[in-house]
């Protein structure tokens, strides 16, 4: 039997439901492919910006109504540093255990018109003219899916991108063996809430809340540097462990192990490509970052909603597949980029207390990719926004025009559910192209500047033609473009 839908979606996890539901509820025919569960769940933190992402898949009633320990932030041991309690700025965060939430996710994008074929296996796809052939397997027998698009979300195990698209980070392996704990009273914490997570000197390990009397304990460790024995004693290996976590076992003393501790592979990839002709690497498919940045699933659910985003744009309109494909790769690329970077910056404060082969493995990141938007926080230090903007002052009448090497390029952005060519700023500084700073629009910015000789009327005229800007917003845009070169002072 062949089954023929508009996207194929490989993996039945947060990327795949979440993607699934909104091209269904966009109207494309959509199939997932969830592979049965092969491991215990772990349990794992959300933080509270997860709920925007909620909102706009549609999931966030349901999610609310599960029950699900809302957390107040994170309790931390780390480096060298004091024990210290950090509360979420805004809002509060999720402790769910990913099974139950799985389900959740996958109730949601069969709810919304998604065929959910569960407990299938999906062991090979190739590309047929416009289509794309999976060869699947279920428990009856082999069955065939065409789909003019294919979405891998199947995680670690990624059909798509074991194609020579991924590549492996060598330099951090890590297993994650993971056990849970009950205990009758009340769990020794300020906030029994929270995520705790400590650092040490063979790895680092982290506990988290289910309900009020069970919480999760994992110890993060390389094989490399930490041997691990056989499944027949991986219990007394993880109790050894947690004796070297002076916080942990502490917190557990007078706790009960349930069941059998396990362990799972937890070592970060990426790819070098993560997308092809009606194909995209979605979520961990396309890269897993180290679960140090406590952002996997809000990873997995902002790409999904990109991927869902350009597959609805493509199949709508192929003129513009290419501009969706170009957009999908930077921010995929550069979303694996900043959660990798992030998670560095915390092995190098832990490297300060714990000079050890596993955190100096894990101290040393990429420098960062290209964005359509200007870090603030770095301009904000710029020695040269700021000699630019002692200029613009000084001087009584400006004379501003484009620089030589300024150009006007139209590169892919997100408008709604569909991805357009906009206009963007292409220069030495910014070759791949830059929209905003500050949330000011450049592009207007920079068209509107040679028009006038006083900044109040070049404001005014901004904020006639684009939504209004703070006027030290506006400044600090004006000052960036002529510090890096893009707008000249005559």
């Amino acid at each position: 039997m062949t089954l023929v839908a508009d996207v194929a979606v490989i993996g039945g996890g947060p990327a795949g439901s979440a993607a699934a539901r909104l091209l269904a509820s966009w109207g494309h025919s959509v199939l997932v492919l969830a592979r049965a569960a092969r491991q215990p769940p772990l349990a794992e933190s959300l933080p509270p910006s997860c709920v925007k992402l909620f909102d706009e898949i549609g999931v966030r009633a349901v999610i609310d109504r599960a029950g699900f320990i809302r957390a107040t932030g994170n309790t931390v041991q780390w480096g060298d540093r004091n024990r210290r309690v950090e509360v979420f700025d805004a809002g509060l965060g999720y402790q769910v255990v990913r099974d139950r939430f799985d389900e959740l996710l996958l109730d949601g994008a069969q709810a919304a018109g998604a065929s959910v074929e569960r407990d299938v296996s999906a062991r090979d796809a190739e590309r047929e003219g416009d289509l794309w052939r999976v060869q699947i397997e279920r428990a009856t027998g082999a069955d065939t899916v065409r789909a003019r698009w294919i979405l891998d979300c199947s995680g670690r195990a990624g059909v798509i991108a074991r194609r020579g698209w991924r590549r492996a980070d060598s330099a951090a392996r890590t297993i994650a063996v993971a056990g849970v704990w009950d205990r009758t009273g009340a769990w020794p914490l300020e906030d029994p809430s929270h995520t705790f997570v400590e650092s040490y000197a063979n790895g680092w390990a982290w506990s988290i809340p289910v309900s009020a009397s069970r919480r999760f304990v994992t110890v993060m460790l390389d094989p490399r540097v930490t041997d691990l024995p056989g499944r027949a004693e991986l219990e007394a290996a993880y109790h050894a462990e947690l004796t070297l976590t002076p916080a942990l076992r502490e917190l557990v003393q007078g706790a009960s192990l349930v069941g059998a501790p396990w362990a799972c592979d937890a070592t970060p990839y990426s790819s070098s490509r993560v997308a092809g002709e009606g194909a995209l690497l979605v979520g961990d498919a396309a890269s897993f970052v180290d679960p140090l940045s406590s952002f996997g699933v809000k990873k997995a659910l902002a790409s999904a909603w990109l991927a869902a985003v350009v597959a609805h744009t493509a199949l709508n309109d192929p003129s513009t597949t290419d501009g969706a494909i170009e957009l999908f790769t930077a921010r995929e690329l550069a979303m694996a980029d900043h959660l990798r970077r992030g998670a560095a910056a915390l092995a190098r404060d832990a490297s300060g207390a714990h000079d050890t082969p596993f955190w100096s493995a894990r101290s040393e990141a990429d420098s960062a990719l290209p964005s359509d938007q200007w870090d603030v926080d770095a301009l904000r230090g710029d020695s040269r926004v700021h000699a630019a903007f002692e200029e613009l002052k000084r001087r009584p009448a400006l004379q501003l025009r484009p620089a030589d090497s300024l150009q006007f390029v139209r590169r892919p952005v997100v408008r709604g559910h569909r991805i357009a060519l906009e206009e963007h700023l292409s220069a030495p500084v910014a070759p791949d192209g830059v929209r905003y700073c500050r949330n000011v629009d450049l592009v207007v910015l920079a068209r509107l500047a040679p028009e006038f000789e006083q900044v109040p009327d070049l404001y005014d005229a901004y904020n006639r033609a684009a939504p209004p800007a703070p006027l030290p917003d506006f400044l600090g845009a004006l000052s960036t473009l002529v510090a890096f070169g893009m707008l000249t002072l005559a």
